[in-house]
């Protein structure tokens, strides 16, 4: 099997379907992949919607928080790679296909952008900040402050297996930085993180509709920050 992809899912019925059925629609064969949703201890109609739409396995895990559902579909997956997307986010057609193009030239993990479909204003901040301001910003942070990360956003990133078992497992967080604790632990002990402008998969603007767009984008730098200054996660914990 050459690609185990990982959905955490909480009473995501309204998202789940899409996430599934794009996943069937990928240019590389099915044989070549599995679909696992992590159900993580949803009180709705998640994994019966996953099943239908043809999610090829359904593992529960009463952890809450994304990276123990990742983790745990880590260990279920029999994939050489390990791909994680989040289940209000929809990948084209050719993800799987460019994701193993990208760990094929040797980095430790790969990651891109979400599709939020801003119009505007919104739309244009929002190329500004993936096209040139994420890719940047790791460069300047070891720069300053010879601290190295990458750039992971958790829904749309992916690992060889030999990465995962590298790093021993994912950081227990449950949700705000998840992604960047595991960008660190990486950085800092395997190699190289890629993150492609290019490798989009559209994904539901509701965290901003639900809390606004500036209150967002200041907790998730808050918290990116207080991970990248904290010892916690910055070396593999043997």
């Amino acid at each position: 099997m050459k690609f185990s992809v990982i959905i955490p899912a909480y009473n995501e019925e309204q998202h789940i379907e899409a996430a599934v059925i794009a996943l069937k629609r990928q240019t590389v064969p099915e044989t070549d992949f599995e679909i696992i949703v992590v159900d993580n201890n949803s009180e709705d109609s998640t994994t019966e919607i996953a099943k239908k739409a043809g999610a090829h396995k359904i593992v529960k895990e009463t952890k809450q928080g994304t990276n123990m559902a990742r983790q745990r579909g880590a260990e279920e997956g029999r994939g050489e790679i390990l791909v994680f997307l989040d289940a209000d986010c929809v990948p084209p057609p050719d993800w799987l296909r460019r994701i193993e193009s990208s760990l094929n030239k040797g980095a430790a993990t790969v990651s891109g952008p979400y599709d939020y479909e801003f119009e505007g204003i919104k739309k244009t901040a929002d190329r500004i900040y993936t096209n040139f301001l994420m890719p940047l910003m790791p460069r300047v942070l070891y720069f300053l402050f010879r601290k190295k990360t990458g750039i992971i956003l958790g829904g749309n990133f992916a690992m060889p297996r030999s990465t995962f078992q590298k790093i021993g497992r994912l950081p227990p967080l449950e949700f705000f930085g998840d992604e960047t604790a595991i960008a660190i632990l990486v950085s800092r002990n395997v190699g190289e993180i890629v993150f492609d402008p290019t490798l989009i998969v559209k994904s539901s603007p509701r965290r901003f509709q639900k809390y606004g767009l500036l209150s967002t984008v200041l907790k998730y730098a808050y918290h990116f920050f207080k991970i990248y200054f904290s010892s916690t996660f910055d070396r593999i914990k043997q």
